[in-house]
């Protein structure tokens, strides 16, 4: 009977920690979408105090990865694993358009 209520403990533990692993996962899809709104913030910044030329170029591609930064945002909302998935689908995505924001700012078009 002994090992019958070592089992059911063990198992008990178990699903906690899944639970737990869930939560962590939710968390990190959270703060991974916390850092790239501070890298959006931080490029809007800088957009800002660039040139009306430099203004132009960037204001389109900032606006794509704020909506794709939302729509990231927006599956977060969903369970801890889809978050987690939605976060690396969305990561790609961000990341693009970062490398085409960097285009734009460190390549006249010359």
């Amino acid at each position: 009977m002994a090992n019958d209520e070592q089992v059911t403990a063990l198992e008990r533990q178990i699903e906690q920690l899944k639970a737990q692993v869930e939560d962590l996962r939710g968390q990190l899809a959270e703060l991974e979408l916390d850092q790239w709104k501070a890298r959006i913030d931080d490029l809007e910044v800088q957009m800002h105090l660039g040139a009306m030329g430099a203004m132009d170029r960037l204001t389109p591609l900032v606006e794509k990865l704020r909506n794709s930064y939302l729509d990231a945002r927006s599956s977060v909302s969903g369970t801890a694993t889809a978050a987690g998935d939605a976060t690396d689908r969305i990561r790609k995505g961000l990341e693009a358009a970062m490398t085409d924001i960097r285009k734009a700012v460190f390549d006249d078009g010359d």
